[in-house]
């Protein structure tokens, strides 16, 4: 009769394991890393901006909308996300370029130009890709934006399609900003790019994180994981983790450090700026990131557990009726 027992109970937690399953629509592939993005909504709320202590600390002449965009320089101004799908691909040095470097790094009306500019000077994709060989794998997520705003959210999305951007291999980091340096370097050089006044920057690591974040950042799971490997392949100076909180120092008009937390699908959950004695000058915080994946697991566990036990004395009363009847 015990053998039953321990089959019943793995049988419910199989059970309860697959209705689990049924709450999320992640997707494992093959490889150290696996992506974790659910189809779903996820709201974004400024729950603290301190005016005064960004203009001392961060920058004089900027405000938080100078990184996220829309009303993020108000308090209770929310912004929302839904994500939509994603894709498995194979992106060469050109996808690399025009998706996450240019976008980051020219305004929107710059781009058509620069790239017509660049295609006649012989920097084309098909010149690109044949000098700089690397490939890369990756998820590409799409998810609807709808901006910071501190009335209700329009019906259209801000952005139908913004990207988020998983690399497999958070070893790439290393030859992607090594080879997109030596582009750079390459297309500064040109007299037609100097005459109409582009100018690529050569990025030092931290710096092309930071850029990056803003860019479709995306971690493979285990998040803790990626996060140190991408930090430690980058050989970056100023910035740290633990678990799935990345801790970046920077200079403004003081020190001061943002600590990034990544939520459950491996995307931005909490955005914090601290001055040098840890005191908040601004923070976004999700308002149904985490605590609903854990809450799920939670109440999942608590399942197995109450049948489980349910199980076990329902099984010996009807052993002790059966030994009463013989």
């Amino acid at each position: 009769m015990k053998k039953n027992t321990r089959l019943s109970i793995i049988g419910v937690s199989l059970l309860c394991i697959i209705f689990l399953g049924m709450f999320s629509t992640s997707s494992v592939a093959n490889g150290n890393y696996n992506i974790a993005l659910t189809k779903g909504t996820e709201v974004l709320i400024v729950s603290q901006y301190d005016v005064t202590a960004w203009k001392t600390t961060v920058n004089t002449n900027t405000t938080p909308s100078n990184w996220f965009e829309g009303d993020s320089n108000q308090t209770s101004a929310k912004s929302k996300y839904t994500v939509k799908g994603w894709n498995y691909v194979t992106w060469e040095t050109y996808d690399v370029l025009v998706s996450l470097f240019l976008p980051a790094l020219f305004e929107s009306e710059e781009l058509i130009p620069l790239l017509g500019l660049m295609n006649n000077q012989g920097y084309n994709e098909t010149t690109i890709n044949a000098n700089y060989t690397n490939s890369y794998n990756l998820w590409v997520g799409l998810r609807a934006a709808w901006n910071f705003t501190i009335g209700s959210f329009e019906e259209d999305p801000t952005n139908a399609n913004e990207a988020l951007l998983l690399f497999k291999n958070p070893s790439d980091f290393d030859d992607i900003l090594f080879d997109y340096n030596n582009l750079s370097a390459e297309l500064n050089s040109l007299p037609a790019i100097q005459f109409y006044n582009y100018s690529f920057p050569i990025l030092e690591p931290d710096e092309f994180l930071w850029t990056f974040f803003f860019n479709g950042l995306t971690l493979g799971f285990p998040f803790a994981y990626y996060l140190a490997e991408l930090i430690t392949v980058l050989d970056c100076k100023n910035a740290t983790t633990n678990n799935k909180i990345l801790t970046i120092n920077r200079i403004g008009e003081t020190d001061y450090s943002v600590e990034i937390t990544f939520g459950s699908e491996g995307i931005m959950s909490s955005f914090v700026v601290k001055d040098a004695d840890s005191n908040i000058i601004y923070q976004i915080v999700s308002r149904n990131s985490d605590w609903v994946f854990y809450t799920i697991i939670v109440v999942v566990a608590i399942c197995i557990g109450v049948l489980s036990v349910y199980i076990v004395f329902r099984k010996r009363k009807i052993n002790r009726i059966r030994k009463r009847n013989k």
